[in-house]
């Protein structure tokens, strides 16, 4: 009969079937939570919204009118806004649709999902969230508010790109620690002590390094992996970093790349970016207007990038146009 060895713990298969270290494990971990925490940090602060001091908010959380219709348009691609009329309150949820389909290829109805709820394990939750997730929705008591012209999330590009942004980072890490072995020791059982003591001489700086005279040579080979950190892993990042970016709108153009491109190849890139972001804008603002139009409210969407770059302000267009005249005139031969 035959043992079975046991299996080392960097051997067992982990919930995302890769063989690793636990400590690399927890790298992957936290390098994923951290630029996950980055981007979607940056998502969620692209459209600020305005006019929520209507009576008609008192019930929605202050810190939560923000980053809830982003939030849920991220990882939904789509949110509801409905008035919940016991409270007379309006509220920002994800839905389930749950009517037909009409000639357009619309759902006719749908409801509301509070976070949390879970349909089989609602015993001891609130009679609250119940009522509201057994609330009829309709185009005529509420509004869907899409991330895109197709409703799609964004989440699920943007963990893609990260998880190879983590590989790329994971690839550097590796390269960092075969840096640190340029050489390797051939001993065996007799003079590993003296290998041991060899190395630790050699590492303390120590001018005179004792070995064993009576045991065999101790044998330093030159590592010929030639692992050294290409810059083109930096690279990489910076690309996918600006694929993530131009994705959702945002101007973003590759720092290996910037230098080399015209102000042809610069301006078309950036057309292509700016009608992404217009077309996530121009979502949020419709269906505002329907929110306002249905119950007299004022909310706003502001583009936080275009506002920065100042899209749309006559006055700053103005005085830049002013700025070139006057640039022009200056820079004019006069012969």
């Amino acid at each position: 009969m035959t043992s079975k060895l046991p299996r080392a713990n960097w051997e067992n298969e982990d919930n995302d079937k890769v063989h690793s270290p636990n400590g690399v494990l927890e790298l992957r971990k936290s390098i994923k939570a951290g630029l996950t925490q980055k981007y979607v940090g940056i998502i969620e602060s692209m459209f600020q919204y305005e006019g929520f001091d209507n009576p008609k908010f008192e019930l929605m959380q202050e810190m939560s009118r923000d980053t809830v219709p982003e939030k849920f348009n991220y990882m939904n691609g789509k949110c509801c806004w409905f008035l919940d009329e016991p409270s007379d309150s309006i509220q920002v949820l994800p839905f389930n649709t749950k009517g037909g389909i009409n000639i357009y290829g619309n759902f006719e109805s749908w409801r509301p999902i509070p976070v949390g709820y879970e349909a089989d394990k609602r015993i001891g939750k609130k009679e609250e969230v119940d009522r509201i997730y057994n609330l009829d929705l309709n185009t005529k008591n509420s509004v869907i508010m899409k991330n895109d012209i197709m409703g799609s999330p964004d989440n699920y590009y943007v963990n893609a790109m990260i998880n190879e942004l983590v590989d790329n980072q994971l690839t550097l890490n590796q390269l960092q620690l075969l840096a640190k072995c340029p050489f390797i020791f051939k001993t065996t059982e007799d003079n590993v002590l003296s290998a041991n003591n060899f190395f630790l001489a050699l590492s303390s700086d120590k001018p005179v390094i004792f070995t064993n005279k009576l045991g065999e040579d101790i044998l330093a080979i030159t590592e010929q992996t030639k692992s050294a950190i290409d810059p083109q892993l930096f690279n990489l990042m910076d690309r996918f970093d600006s694929n993530i970016l131009e994705y959702v709108g945002i101007p973003c153009v590759p720092i290996t790349k910037s230098a080399q491109q015209t102000d042809n190849e610069i301006n078309s890139g950036g057309e292509k970016i700016v009608l992404k972001r217009l077309e996530k804008y121009n979502q949020r603002t419709k269906a505002l207007e329907r929110v306002n139009k249905l119950w007299g409210t004022n909310v706003k969407c502001i583009s936080i990038i275009d506002a920065m770059l100042g899209v749309g302000d006559e006055n700053d267009n103005e005085q830049n146009l002013q700025f070139d005249e006057e640039n022009n005139a200056d820079n004019e031969v006069v012969e």
